[in-house]
């Protein structure tokens, strides 16, 4: 009899190892699941202001063109003003660009800027390339590391001089 109550005890011992490596699986799989959650989420707002800063950099390039028409310049040669071919670097609040270069973008106040703030993972460059007379093509290319990768967001489009002088 004695016997028998030291195997069952080795047995329910047994049974308690079995369910705590279960248990430990459990945890260890959820708290792998909730890191790759966590990077994800993270990646993923990363990707969504670099299309947000892609996007501005397109407009800040429109608002230039706007600009020269509101400015009288509607003529062949005088809506471009500003746009000439090259590669450049654009602010918000300006409707100057700059020379290229790999200057990371700051971010102030929910704002991303060259002039002060923070230095952030973003780099913003874009191309404007003259197709003809009345159309440019711009291309707004924002590149940053994560991880120790190389990702890029690049947005694309061509502006017309559709209101020329009457």
């Amino acid at each position: 009899m004695k016997l028998n109550q030291f195997q069952n005890r080795a047995f329910t011992l047994m049974e308690i190892i079995v369910a705590i490596g279960i248990i430990i699986s459990i945890v260890t799989s959820s708290l792998v699941l909730i890191t790759l959650t966590i990077n994800s989420t993270k990646s993923s707002q990363l990707r969504i202001v670099a299309i947000g800063l892609s996007q501005e950099g397109l407009e800040i390039v429109r608002n230039i063109r706007d600009n020269n028409w509101l400015n009288g310049r509607r003529a062949p040669s005088d809506w471009k003003q500003g746009l000439d071919p090259g590669d450049y670097r654009a602010q918000y609040n300006s409707l100057v660009l700059l020379s290229f270069s790999q200057t990371p973008l700051k971010i102030d106040n929910g704002f991303y800027q060259y002039d002060s703030g923070n230095n952030t993972l973003f780099y913003r460059k874009i191309t404007i390339e003259h197709i003809d007379n009345n159309q440019i093509r711009v291309i707004s290319e924002v590149s940053w590391n994560e991880r120790g990768k190389n990702q890029t967001i690049k947005a694309e489009t061509r502006l017309y001089n559709w209101l020329e002088e009457s």
